[in-house]
């Protein structure tokens, strides 16, 4: 089949990729064309970047070996080889013929062939034959169209004691609570509807992940997390280390949601207990097992946004978002919208999230926004109490209830 291909450039790179108008028409849909590529993902491939940077640095590995085996047209594995100098060599690969082809005709138009190998196999039988034969990668990063479990096994296999999985999800509609039968068959998780469900979908993401790892001996950490439109991409620090593999994985438990007052907590543990809501006794909602621990390393959330801001070629819209993460580092799980404290009270209008952070922060509590919804915040404090903070007017009901909030 003849491929209809544009010539582009993103970051430092040139390339050959697939027409999207002339297979997809007005509708510009990606997926139709033969080989994938998406140039609205081009901001997170920029964070990529820097995230790969920062790997670097925190780890202190000089020369690092990264294996892409989901490529399509490359984009992402030929812009680590030419933006980050400690990238000594980059696995490609993709089943497809023709995006095998492409992939090596992209690498040589950068002139990228002497670091750049590139395969034509089925992606988890590569990541288990290099694994078998104890070629490893310091870096793997799986990129699926879809859902990322089916790869996540192979990919840990294939990493080096120390060394780091970055993995995208797209099926966020099953993640974030839509299709829950679907998160159960593809996550072994039951997720949630409520005003922070792309958290809880994070959460999921991460608890399948460390639970993969934990079944070969392995430690996956969740050090960044970050969604960007239709994509959801993480990064986990991988150690072979059974005693460490065990403590993450009793950072494993459930998120428990009132749908009634807004109340939300996480619990550890494995065995969720029916319990009722602390404020209006209705019986709580739960979602997991998902992670409980810490979506970001706080420190190396500054260091991917040092790596970004040194690239001044990168899109403005990707420092925002790496600006934004490394402030919600470290603060409160669980954010709620001003949205969702309205429903609470008889507020004409929303108040503003930047607001609603100063006045938590002015009366000593923790707060911050969030990048997963404009309307979002981060806060110590319940969103009854937040609402009582704000001095906002409360429903009658709950003016009501015996004692107050």
């Amino acid at each position: 089949m003849h491929l209809k291909l544009i010539k582009i450039r993103e970051g430092k790179v040139r390339l050959k990729v697939p027409d999207i108008q002339y297979y997809s028409g007005d509708k510009l849909e990606p997926a139709w064309a033969p080989i994938f590529y998406n140039p609205r993902m081009s901001v997170s491939r920029d964070i990529s970047v820097a995230l790969i940077e920062a790997y670097s640095l925190a780890s202190g590995r000089s020369r690092i070996r990264i294996c892409e085996p989901l490529s399509a047209t490359g984009v992402r594995g030929l812009r680590y080889a030419a933006e980050v100098d400690a990238v000594e060599e980059v696995v490609l690969n993709d089943r497809d013929e023709r995006a095998y082809e492409l992939e090596r005709e992209n690498a040589s138009l950068n002139a990228l062939e002497h670091r750049v190998s590139v395969y034509n196999r089925d992606a988890r039988a590569l990541l288990m034959e290099m694994a078998e034969r104890g070629d490893k990668f310091d870096v793997v990063d799986i990129d699926p169209f879809g859902t990322p479990a089916p790869f996540v096994e192979a990919a840990l296999t294939a990493l080096k004691h120390g060394g780091m999985l970055c993995m995208t999800a797209t099926d966020l509609a099953p993640l974030f609570g839509v299709y829950p039968g679907a998160c159960l068959r593809k996550y072994s998780a039951v997720p949630l509807r409520a005003e922070f469900s792309k958290e809880v979908g994070a959460r999921i993401l991460a608890a399948f992940t460390v639970r993969e790892a934990a079944k070969l001996g392995l430690a996956a950490r969740p050090v960044y997390t970050v969604l960007t439109q239709h994509a959801l991409r993480q990064a986990f620090l991988v150690r072979r280390n059974k005693s460490e593999a065990r403590k993450l994985a009793s950072q494993l438990g459930f998120a428990r949601y009132c749908n009634r007052c807004l109340y939300r907590d996480m619990v550890r543990g494995l065995t969720c207990v029916e319990a009722k809501c602390p404020y209006c006794g209705k019986p709580l909602k739960a979602a997991g097992p998902l992670w409980t621990g810490p979506l970001w390393d706080a420190d190396f959330s500054s260091l991917v946004e040092e790596c970004y801001e040194r690239r001044n070629y990168m899109s403005r819209e990707g420092l925002k978002l790496v600006k934004a993460v490394r402030a919600e580092a470290g603060k409160p799980a669980l954010y709620t919208t001003v949205t969702a404290l309205v429903r609470l009270s008889r507020a004409a209008s929303e108040p503003s999230p930047a607001r609603v952070v100063r006045v938590v922060e002015e009366a000593g509590g923790e707060a911050s926004l969030t990048h997963f919804d404009s309307k979002g915040v981060r806060s110590s404090l319940q969103p009854l109490e937040l609402v009582k903070l704000l001095g906002l007017p409360l429903n009658a009901d709950w003016r009501a209830r015996p004692g107050g909030i």
